[in-house]
């Protein structure tokens, strides 16, 4: 019985060493595409009074990931913490600066921090 339990206890840890090393790596593996519709009632709303008597679009479509080099403010506004003002400010940046070469270049735009990244990094690319 002495011989068998070493072997035993090694068995025990490559298996469950093996089963760690498969979750860790097979967690990420499903990332697609995602189309998403979002009825106006979940638009950002306006911020001017002017703006506010304009009419809303029946309903705007939005695939995810979003590329950051392509896309308008609209559609840049359908991403989590971002509204119209840091839209406009994504674009400006990468009108002033060129197409973003890392998504981690947003820490550069004024009101994009740490944490309003790590909220969108699944749902953006950086495209060419």
């Amino acid at each position: 019985m002495k011989k068998q339990l070493p072997h035993l206890l090694v068995l025990l840890t490559v298996f469950f060493a093996g089963l760690t090393l498969g979750f860790f790596l097979g967690r990420n593996t499903l990332r697609g595409s995602v189309t998403v519709s979002v009825p106006p009632q979940m638009l950002t709303a306006p911020t001017t009074a002017a703006e506010t008597t304009a009419a809303l679009p029946e309903e705007t479509s939005v695939s995810f990931p979003i590329d950051i080099n392509c896309a308008d403010e609209d559609t840049l506004q359908a991403l989590p913490g971002i509204g119209p003002v840091l839209a406009e400010r994504i674009v400006a940046y990468r009108e002033e600066h060129g197409s973003f070469s890392a998504a981690e270049e947003l820490l550069n735009v004024e009101g994009i921090g740490e944490k309003r990244l790590e909220a969108i990094l699944d749902y953006i690319i950086v495209g060419a």
